[in-house]
């Protein structure tokens, strides 16, 4: 069942449809701004809407998508794939109503209260300890790293020694250490559906436009 955004809702529909116009025209500007950009359908959806967030074209020569990626991605969202984040940031960011389209649930294994524990046993980070601690659980749901790279790493070594198989990685931390190096590393993994950002950009509120855009073009694809 759908359920419609609570921005719906509102008694004043005259600022819910003036909202939608907004976006349908800052899309139209971007679709103008960057035509002959290359993306496929499915891809410049995604692009798009991180642009949108951002106001920053520059993405368009960033984002880097594996073939399979926006495949993958539709199945496990159709499927109710559970989505896990590094940040309560990218859990808090994600429109409710989205989620309920497929039924996906968020889980943010670092706001466990054991992580704490978890890293001080291991001699990591929580980030690191936590995603080692629900490794077992990723094959076929998504993760989306917006923040940590150590918590990438650790999906992507998930991946590499113990044959993990999240149906998506989206891994977009932002920063200057270990940022660019751990998104190169995930755009080299060709084993694993991904999206990144490449270089030092990135970040919650990229990871939560991708799934965002995502949600969407799992929705709609059911119409086409």
């Amino acid at each position: 069942m759908m359920h419609a955004s609570p921005s719906s809702k509102d008694d004043r529909p005259g600022l819910v449809i003036a909202g939608k116009e907004i976006e349908r025209e800052s899309f139209r500007l971007i679709d103008a701004e960057m035509a002959g950009h290359g993306f496929p359908p499915d891809q410049w959806n995604v692009v798009r809407r991180v642009i949108h967030t951002t106001g920053d074209l520059d993405y368009a020569q960033r984002v880097s998508f594996h073939p399979l990626a926006v495949t993958s991605a539709l199945e496990a969202l159709q499927a109710g794939a559970r989505i896990y984040t590094d940040t309560r940031m990218i859990q808090v960011g994600l429109s409710p109503w989205r989620l309920d389209w497929f039924g996906n649930r968020v889980v943010t294994p670092v706001l466990e209260p054991q992580s704490q524990r978890w890293a001080e046993e291991q001699g990591t980070t929580r980030s690191v300890a936590a995603f080692r601690h629900v490794g077992a659980e990723l094959g076929g749901q998504i993760v989306a790293v917006g923040n940590a790279p150590t918590a990438l790493l650790e999906v992507i070594r998930l991946a590499g020694e113990e044959g993990v198989r999240p149906a998506l990685v989206i891994g977009v931390p932002v920063g200057f250490v270990q940022a660019a190096e751990s998104k190169e590393a995930l755009h080299q993994l060709q084993t694993l559906p991904n999206i990144t950002v490449l270089g030092r950009k990135g970040g919650s509120t990229v990871a939560v436009a991708i799934l965002h855009a995502l949600l969407e073009w799992t929705r709609t694809a059911q119409d086409r």
